[in-house]
């Protein structure tokens, strides 16, 4: 049976999105191309009528969940001024909600590991999604250029995954709580309040 390219179309994004959770929630190699195209209710033979092999679609995952994050980090920031944005971006990402539900959250914080080890032939249109996950919010980071922010996203985002993965990594609630309130209290002071600076001192 022919289906449309419409059809087709609404097919791989199904498979995308599917992906996108699962790899989230499990990791990217807990997860088999078979365990995706069942979720969907499609065989595995009928992958190949959308991605060349697992990476292609792991790649198309990534891309995907990180899109979904950075638009709903500036949709909840959108009527903020730019530290009442952060802050709550900062709160969302130490959050409980987001610990316990990976699956919905930050690539970065869920994959991240497994993503320094793929081959750098996948791990360059990863990157470029990172560039463009920066990309939509920079604006939320201090800093009188572009650079600097950009660089401020560069130092936040990666050690709020550190501390999120080390909150998840714990087995006792308590812990898990205590890590992911010293690290909101810790970024918000640094980065909402004014205290980081990438500025050189004047020599």
């Amino acid at each position: 049976m022919r289906y449309s390219e419409g059809h087709k179309a609404s097919t791989r994004s199904g498979i995308v999105q599917t992906a996108a959770r699962e790899v989230r929630r499990k990791g990217a190699s807990a997860v088999s191309v078979a365990d995706i195209m069942k979720a969907e209710g499609l065989t595995h033979g009928g992958f190949y009528r959308h991605f060349k092999d697992k990476d292609a679609l792991l790649i198309a995952a990534v891309e995907t969940a990180l899109g979904e994050v950075g638009d709903q980090l500036c949709q909840m920031t959108a009527t903020l001024s730019r530290a009442q944005a952060l802050e709550r971006v900062i709160t969302f990402y130490l959050s409980e909600a987001h610990l316990e539900h990976p699956e919905r959250g930050c690539a970065f914080a869920a994959l991240g590991a497994e993503l320094a080890r793929y081959p750098k032939r996948c791990r360059a249109p990863i990157a470029r999604a990172l560039d463009q996950y920066r990309s939509q919010l920079q604006a939320l980071l201090p800093g009188k250029t572009d650079d600097e922010r950009k660089a401020c996203f560069d130092v936040l985002f990666p050690s709020m995954a550190g501390c999120l993965t080390a909150a998840r990594a714990q087995v006792d609630p308590d812990r898990r709580k205590e890590i992911l309130g010293h690290a909101r209290e810790f970024f918000i002071k640094l980065f909402c309040n004014g205290q980081f600076s990438l500025e050189k001192d004047p020599k």
